[in-house]
């Protein structure tokens, strides 16, 4: 199931990059998604590649009954975001993946931070292929997934409006 996403930041694309590559803004994004615990890593490459990984338990309330016994009381999410170079407007293209271990599960594809349309903006934007390998229920998995993802999203872009006014 293809997914796009795009979160629109009130700051331009070098401060947007800074925001999401900063280690207390990613613990924060984890705690305010419900995580009863979350393991955050950022290395930046001498090439100015960055790559940020956060690993986070979630409840699994909310999970239909027919996925409680895959998962039992708490989901693992790793994230992986690996940011390239900047292009000379400061612009960023990237990869991220999430899994989720031991669930049939996983999502891949490009992130990109692009110059918005109004100054001072910048469209965080996520398009990838979610994938539920599980016969007979991958497409009904997959569009509970995709809900979940859309109720993140939202609250990550909260998150950073919050974090960006200094909040």
């Amino acid at each position: 199931m293809r997914i796009t996403e795009t979160i629109r930041h009130p700051a331009d694309p070098q401060r947007t990059f800074e925001m999401l590559t900063d280690h207390a803004y990613q613990v924060r994004r984890c705690e305010r998604s419900g995580s009863l615990d979350q393991t955050v890593h950022v290395e930046t490459a001498p090439d100015g590649t960055t790559t940020v990984t956060t690993q986070r338990h979630l409840p699994s309330d909310g999970i239909p009954d027919m996925a409680k016994g895959l998962v039992g009381p708490r989901l693992l999410v790793v994230e992986t975001v690996r940011w390239g170079s900047p292009d000379a407007d400061g612009e960023r293209e990237g990869a991220m993946s999430l899994e989720m271990p031991g669930l049939p599960i996983t999502f891949t594809g490009g992130i990109h931070l692009r110059r918005g349309s109004e100054p001072q903006v910048t469209d965080h934007v996520v398009d990838g292929d979610l994938e539920a390998r599980v016969p007979l229920l991958g497409r009904r998995v997959e569009a509970m997934v995709a809900e979940r993802m859309r109720e993140v999203v939202q609250l990550e872009e909260r998150v950073a409006r919050e974090w960006l006014a200094g909040g």
